[in-house]
């Protein structure tokens, strides 16, 4: 009798298991499910975005993390892909950063105005790439500096000085200053620098978070192109926390411990895009309202 019992209680425990992993199973199904239906439905409404907008021309203003791919996987040309109708301008140069420097953005920003024109090397794509461009009719202009800033320790601000062209943050008020007078009708968007590490020997030793060359770490400079972008009303896109990159998953998206894998510029080019075309969702809600 017990041991009847006993197996009677067992195979109900074993029904109500069952049963419970049924239950489980239906409402995992029903979360995928919704959560399928919710990114199709974002989707449509990003399409939808970018159909309304109409044809869009961006100049894009950086460092290698634009320039060193210009081919069918770079971020140039995934952005492109993302969003079918905008034309990149890619005028991007290895090495340069935003504080004064022979090819950075402000030397950009004053051979766009007139002001000085710079002699660019000759296996320099963005040289060519800025003759083309009819700045008047530049949609947005993307600013992406900051990781040659953060490895040359350039002082990030001057407390007296606003605009003072040998700091990151003054460089960037400054360009945008001569930039909003040769674009006129162009809107701007302030991207951060993105995660790096550093190695030795193959060995990560340190990570752009807690390391600092002398001006501050890698994500006090993404902090000074965020106050930057609030103060004067930009769109910014965070690329260095955005993206996910971290200690756990650098080799996966960095390539040299500083420069984008195909991974991480796909990566890059979807979070940009998002950014744009929900950018032009809330706009074209704005005006329906």
């Amino acid at each position: 009798m017990s041991r009847e019992m006993d197996r009677l209680q067992s195979e109900s425990v074993k029904k109500r298991l069952i049963t419970i992993v049924i239950i489980m199973a239906g409402c995992i199904c029903c979360v995928i499910a919704l959560l399928g239906i919710r990114r199709l439905a974002a989707e449509r409404e990003m399409r939808s975005a970018v159909r309304l907008r109409g044809d869009v021309e961006v100049l894009v203003l950086g460092d290698s993390i634009w320039d060193l791919e210009r081919g069918e996987t770079g971020i140039a040309a995934l952005l492109e892909r993302e969003l079918p109708n905008v034309t990149v301008y890619n005028c991007a140069v290895t090495g340069s950063r935003a504080a004064s420097d022979e090819y950075g953005l402000y030397a950009m920003a004053k051979d766009i105005a007139g002001e000085e024109q710079i002699s660019f090397p000759a296996d320099a794509a963005a040289g060519k790439v800025l003759r083309q461009v009819d700045f008047l009719h530049v949609d947005y202009i993307l600013i992406a500096y900051g990781l040659n800033d953060y490895f040359g320790a350039v002082k990030r601000k001057n407390p007296d000085d606003c605009y003072d062209v040998t700091t990151y943050e003054g460089a960037l008020c400054s360009s945008i200053e001569l930039l909003r007078e040769s674009c006129p009708g162009a809107e701007f968007v302030i991207l951060s620098p993105t995660y790096c590490q550093g190695y030795s020997y193959g060995q990560v030793i340190h990570e752009s978070t807690s390391y600092d060359y002398g001006g501050g770490t890698g994500s006090d400079y993404a902090a000074s192109a965020e106050r930057i972008a609030d103060a004067y009303g930009y769109l910014f896109v965070d690329n260095y926390r955005e993206l996910g990159i971290s200690i756990h998953n650098g080799a996966a998206y960095l390539e040299d411990a500083t420069h984008l894998t195909e991974r991480g510029r796909r990566a890059y080019a979807e979070n940009l895009a998002g950014h744009l075309a929900r950018m032009w969702q809330e706009g074209e809600d704005a005006d329906a309202g």
